[in-house]
């Protein structure tokens, strides 16, 4: 099967990371994987360290990457020119868009190909009267939450199949921690933006460091990521006791490092982060909205508390550190919640769609041949 897929840019957001996943599963399972970027990365303000190490990582794999080099991606028209010289070079079976920016350049490029796409958000970043254009192009949607989907029913008219997120099998650990470190390290992953809020977590800092104080011990509060918002929060976090890491390409050698991990996000579709954490046996405190409460068991895997409450943040951190007894229960938590989001289940349900969808395109010309037979009457 020759599988393209679509995104933004080469960046080390959810969604890219679950493409980057696929791609290397894809190629590994035998099948021809393209991913295919939209822009540079620096053309949209992200990192080309991280673009060049995920695009060398998917070519190891087997598969390709490279990017359309589109300056301007409201230029549908000039989109769908670069797009259609690079499908007509792969020649896909199947077209899977993980940003809904690629479907009006598809819509133009006309591929006669079946095409998936997935909104990898519980909002829409786009006009929800799109979708009247997304339904003529778009043969199946996917949804990676419970959220995902019901925002997509309420808008799609197309067949919606729910497939949940998945990580890398590097992050996973096959043991549960027994305990924090008495100098713990508190971990929080992802773009910084608006949605991440990262500013309730700068302002949970001070009371938390402070009741550790009283302990005797140190905490260490990292956060990994670059973003729109990362000049503003390096200037908002002088002072305090957290360090911004800015991109990093090593998340899984920090997942093993650190002790909790952190999600302050205001809304969420389902974080690829909060996956590899709990893979990495790590307690989970997040805030309670979509996505993180489909991962996030209060009491069996981490806990969750209300979106914006530095205090109610700090005071969740504390007590999954306090006791080594309790942390240890929740990190055995963390890996049974993990093994629902495998990737080699991810895999073979995104291959189930991909191979439906084809078949379903191809059995109307097995039906109606363009030759009939000629009868021996006429």
């Amino acid at each position: 099967m020759r599988i393209c897929s679509i995104i933004t840019s080469f960046t080390s957001g959810g969604a890219e990371m679950l493409v980057c996943n696929l791609a290397e599963a894809f190629a590994g399972a035998g099948h021809e994987a393209n991913v295919i970027s939209l822009s540079d990365a620096a053309q949209v303000g992200n990192a080309p360290g991280i673009e060049t190490a995920m695009m060398a990582r998917i070519r190891q794999s087997g598969a390709k990457a490279f990017s359309l080099n589109l300056v301007n991606r409201n230029n549908w028209l000039a989109g769908a020119l670069a797009l259609r010289r690079a499908l007509r070079s792969i020649r896909p079976d199947v077209i899977h868009a993980h940003t809904a920016r690629a479907l009006f350049p598809l819509a133009l490029a006309m591929p006669g190909v079946p095409v998936v796409l997935t909104h990898h958000n519980s909002r829409l970043s786009f006009p929800p009267a799109a979708f009247a254009l997304f339904d003529r192009i778009v043969d199946s949607y996917v949804a990676i939450s419970d959220q995902c989907e019901a925002l997509l029913r309420g808008h799609a008219r197309k067949p919606i199949r729910m497939i949940l997120n998945a990580a890398s099998a590097r992050f996973q650990t096959q043991q549960p921690r027994s305990a924090a470190g008495h100098d713990p390290m508190i971990l929080a992953v992802g773009t910084v933006s608006e949605q991440k809020d990262y500013p309730t977590l700068l302002r949970a800092a001070p009371p938390l460091t402070d009741a550790l104080a009283v302990q005797g011990r140190t905490a260490r509060i990292c956060i990994a990521g670059a973003g729109p918002q990362f000049d503003q929060l390096r200037a908002q976090a002088v002072g305090e006791p957290v360090e911004l890491l800015g991109v990093r390409d090593d998340i899984d050698a920090l997942m093993r490092q650190a002790d909790l991990f952190v999600n302050c996000s205001l809304w969420e579709g389902f974080p690829i982060a909060m996956i590899e954490a709990a893979m990495s046996g790590l307690p989970i405190v997040a805030t309670a909205v979509a996505g993180n409460r489909e991962m996030v068991m209060p009491g069996v895997n981490g806990q969750l508390v209300p979106p914006s409450d530095p205090a109610a943040l700090a005071e969740a951190i504390l007590e999954t550190l306090r006791k080594d007894a309790h942390y240890a229960a929740l990190s055995q938590g963390a890996l049974q919640a993990a093994r629902r989001f495998s990737i080699e289940n991810c895999v073979a349900a995104h291959l189930s769609l991909y191979q439906e969808l084809i078949d379903a395109r191809r059995a109307p010309l097995r039906a109606s041949p363009l030759i009939r037979p000629i009868s021996p009457c006429e």
